[in-house]
């Protein structure tokens, strides 16, 4: 049972709309700089990703032994909370204020004397309040605002060691109803923010990029600044860069005394930093190398940080109405200067492919950023969504006429057959920690090694290419202990990407021309979907995912996109039906149930296609862990089941037959046979029609023409595509060449017996139903491709030998298996057979 499931319970009865975060439990390691949690730590995307309750969850579910606790952010950010957070002196705050403190919701731990009480800040004050710390009143307790505070899960014990570890717990009130914060605790946060007011200052710098603020005086320019600050989030060990680029846009506009104070006042507030600032300011250590680089062309300015502000605040209420006053002024002399000096599209459209050229993505990013900005998009998503579409454009055809669509060459390819197509994109559901990242891994196994899959019951070879997996869902080191544990080999062709988002489709493009992959993993839907990942129940959360599958060989070269997605706490798919609608096919991923348990044994998954447009629709895998612990992944799908006489079940007869004949070295088949064969029996074009969908998924291959000396009718001949082990392809067995001719073929290999060729094995001659039997066969032909004039039926084909000759048909698989059918088509040599 999972340690975390009261916790999870509680996390899923949480309001949404504030943001969250799962806390690291005491000794983790996390992150790309290996950070020890102290037990507080929240999770390192936090403060740059809306976490849901649901999100949170989610990591509690998957990963118990590292997530154990929540964290509530608080500020504009998170609809206006605010944590009173009592350290100590608990019952003489409350002989003081008990009363107003009663209907909060108040968390607990087991420090003695001490609580913690959530309230929220009036929309009209947030811009003018201020939290403060411990030693700002004395009297033991600190206002938690634009920072987390722990309210339940994990309590590490207190650091000095006097209180032991145990639980936070929610003693009393409702967090779906917090109470606005009373007066008294107001008042103090408003007077906390006008002692930070800044003061006046000189060495203003014009702005060179995005808004432009020359002209105005450093005391404006200090509180815009200062008003960002107060919403941007505190990011914690590890986030050194994003610390930096924050002092820059300072820099950019204030390298002075008053631009140092203002970052470095904001940068103290960060408790991760504590220690760092015992022993002196590490901005001041800083600054002097970020001044120097003030004033370059291209730097992000104060139009970067009011950007980088909005994402945290959209509605602007950090604002106070002198600074909202003054960033409008300059927005809208802004729009009036885009407007007179407008770039024109081939001047965009030039710069946009240069900047999708650079290989750095942060130096990219911000390259596409500034065009953005310049262009007058404002955002870089914009831009590159048009780069799509530019290229979607460019590689477009012109409108064509049914009869033209019809005859175009269109060919739908599969990395296993019946299974995996290409182009296609598939989304994989299932709950957390049930393996839809294991499965994923293992369908990446079979691709990047080539291992034959089985597939209704036989093995079949499988297309061997590069994989590229899109993470943006799980550390790498989560990532690597997985591949491991499906004991993917070293040297195999797989890529891994991290920090992915969907929404970024140029980037997806240039990835997908550079590795060329036949497979691609994106994990998971939310992880990869950035901020838009709360608005998963709107149908342009499924956006990204139409522009995948209508783009998918055509804006970037065709592969086969499996995208992983979580389901909701009932198991079920969560999110809007749109994601659905979206796709090729979806694939839910359950623990078996009991029933299913009897027949599939313990420690398995059952993967079911419950949306195809490939035929699958109803079909299931098994994924089992085997005893080396190890991933296996195959078709749970009968060959036939022999109670079913419906059309479905012609369609597996069929291909049994096949199978069956190719396994046994026996010869092909034409359609005539199959229906003169009791055990596929039902009608001609039903067979016919198996056969075909046969085709177009790999599962069979046309083995050669065959003669009917009774009729001069010519058919073509199938045979089932298996391997028997994973180093040879088995059609039939190979026997002495022909040294008779075949009439009525129009191909003759002489009659020496000195010519070499491929031949058809001993099949009963082939039956006539009707004068219009001939007609039918060559229809079929001709529809399948596949006809006497087709190239591959040269003059050493199977034409060149009678009804009666046995087919030679054993090769090491030194080269595609499909290859290798149509070598026997044309009659080459294979070589000697090795019985």
């Amino acid at each position: 049972m999972n340690p975390n499931k009261q916790l999870i319970e509680f996390v899923n009865s949480l309001p949404v709309g504030p943001r969250y975060t799962p806390i690291y439990a005491k000794g983790v390691v996390y992150g790309v700089n290996n950070i020890i949690s102290k037990g507080k730590n929240p999770h390192e995307h936090a403060s740059s990703r809306h976490f849901a309750p649901s999100d949170v969850a989610l990591c509690l579910d998957k990963e118990p032994d590292k997530f154990v606790a929540i964290g509530l952010y608080t500020g504009i950010a998170s609809q206006g909370l605010v944590i009173l957070d009592v350290d100590a002196n608990l019952a003489t705050l409350l002989d003081k204020w008990g009363e107003s403190l009663q209907d909060a919701p108040k968390i607990i731990s087991t420090k003695v004397n001490a609580a913690k009480y959530v309230f929220r800040v009036p929309e009209d004050q947030r811009s003018q309040v201020k939290g403060f710390g411990l030693s700002h009143t004395g009297l033991g307790y600190e206002v938690l605002w634009g920072k987390q505070g722990v309210i339940a899960g994990t309590y590490p014990g207190s650091s000095d060691g006097l209180y032991p570890p145990g639980s936070y717990t929610l003693e009393s009130g409702d967090f779906s109803h917090i109470p606005e914060a009373p007066a008294w605790l107001l008042a103090e946060m408003r007077e906390k923010y006008a002692q930070n007011a800044p003061t006046q200052a000189t060495g203003l710098v014009k702005n060179r990029k995005g808004l432009d603020f020359s002209g105005r005086t450093s005391d404006e320019i200090a509180e815009i600044i200062r008003d960002c600050l107060t919403v941007l989030p505190l990011y914690g060990r590890g986030s050194e860069d994003d610390w930096w680029i924050v002092g820059a846009m300072i820099a950019e506009e204030l390298p002075n005394d008053l631009g140092l104070t203002l970052w470095s006042a904001w940068s103290a507030e960060d408790p991760d930093y504590e220690e760092d600032w015992k022993k002196g300011d590490p901005c001041a250590d800083k600054w002097p190398s970020i001044i120097g680089k003030a004033g370059q062309p291209g730097n992000a300015g104060l139009g970067s940080l009011i950007k980088l502000a909005d994402k945290y605040d959209p509605e602007r209420q950090r604002f106070q109405n002198t600074s909202r006053e003054t960033v409008n002024q300059v927005e809208s002399s802004q729009v009036q200067r885009f407007q007179q000096v407008a770039m024109t599209f081939d001047e965009l459209k030039s710069r946009a492919k240069s900047v999708m050229q650079i290989d750095n993505p942060a130096e990219q990013n911000y390259a596409m950023h500034r065009l953005a900005i310049e262009s007058g998009f404002r955002e870089a998503e914009k831009v590159e969504r048009l780069m799509v579409d530019q290229l979607t454009y460019e590689k477009n055809t012109d409108a064509v006429t049914l009869d033209q669509l019809l005859d175009m060459n269109f060919e739908r390819n599969y990395l296993i057959p019946d299974l995996l197509a290409t182009p296609s994109v598939i989304l994989m559901y299932g709950s957390g920690g049930d393996g839809k990242s294991m499965a994923a891994w293992t369908l990446a196994k079979h691709v990047a090694t080539g291992k034959p899959f089985k597939i209704r019951g036989k093995n079949v070879p499988v297309q061997k290419g590069g994989v590229l997996i899109l993470n943006g869902d799980q550390p790498l080191i989560q990532v690597q202990e997985q591949l491991e544990e499906v004991d993917i080999p070293r040297g195999a062709d797989i890529t891994i990407r991290s920090d992915f988002q969907l929404q970024r489709y140029m980037y997806f493009v240039k990835q997908i021309e550079q590795y060329k992959p036949k497979l691609v993993i994106i994990d998971s839907l939310i992880g990869c979907s950035g901020g838009k990942s709360f608005d998963e129940n709107k149908s342009d959360f499924a956006t990204p995912l139409y522009w995948l599958t209508r783009n998918n060989g055509n804006a970037f070269p065709a592969t086969t996109i499996i995208v992983i997605h979580h389901a909701n706490k009932a198991g079920q798919f969560r999110g809007t039906t749109a994601v659905r609608d979206a796709v090729d096919e979806v694939i839910s991923l359950k623990k078996p149930d009991d029933k299913q348990i009897e027949q599939v044994g313990p420690n398995t998954r059952i993967l079911t296609f419950e949306k195809s447009r490939t035929g699958r629709g109803g079909s299931q895998l098994v994924m089992r862990q085997e005893a080396d612990l190890t991933y296996c992944l195959e078709d749970w799908t009968p060959e036939v089941d022999n109670s079913d006489t419906s059309p479905a079940s012609v369609h597996d007869r069929v291909l049994m037959k096949l199978r069956a004949r190719a396994e046994a070295g026996q010869a092909a088949m034409t359609v005539q046979q199959l229906y003169d064969s009791q055990l596929c029996g039902s009608s001609k074009p039903a067979i016919r029609k198996s056969v075909q969908r046969h085709l177009k998924k790999k599962l069979i291959a046309a083995a050669g023409l065959a003669h009917d000396p009774k009729t001069g009718k010519v058919s073509q001949t199938y045979i089932g595509i298996i391997e028997r082990d994973v180093t040879r392809v088995v059609v039939g067995k190979s026997c002495p060449p022909s040294q008779k001719t075949s009439s009525g073929t129009g191909c003759d290999v002489g009659q020496g017996g000195g010519q070499k060729g491929v031949v058809l094995s001993e099949v009963p001659p082939i039956s006539s139903h009707g004068p219009d039997q001939g007609e039918i066969e060559d229809k079929f032909s001709s529809e399948s491709g596949l006809s006497h004039q087709d190239p591959l039926q040269q003059q050493e084909s199977a034409l060149g030998g009678q009804l009666g000759t046995p087919i030679r048909a054993r090769e090491e698989l030194t080269q595609d298996p499909l290859q290798l059918f149509a070598r026997l088509a044309q009659g080459l040599d294979l070589g000697a057979p090795n019985e």
